[in-house]
């Protein structure tokens, strides 16, 4: 079974850090996801699932959203 790639999409705001967390099926598709334009001024990178869980909480990553899903709402 191949591993997941996880990628977290972070953005400071008011004095916080928010995260969406995305999963992706294959590495190439989490660096497309990557090097996609992003107009809100996140910082984006793709990481393991722990340490996706270490930088936004367990919780985001059991609710990361799959690229499929990411991909045809933007």
């Amino acid at each position: 079974m191949k591993r997941k790639v996880y990628g977290v999409a972070s953005k400071y705001e008011f004095g916080s850090w928010n995260h969406d967390v995305y999963v992706f099926d294959t590495k190439e598709e989490a660096e497309e996801w990557l090097y996609s334009k992003e107009y809100d001024f996140r910082e984006r990178e793709i990481m393991t699932k722990t340490a996706a869980i270490k930088l936004a909480g367990r919780k985001a990553v059991s609710n990361a959203i799959p690229y499929f899903d990411y991909y045809k709402i933007n």
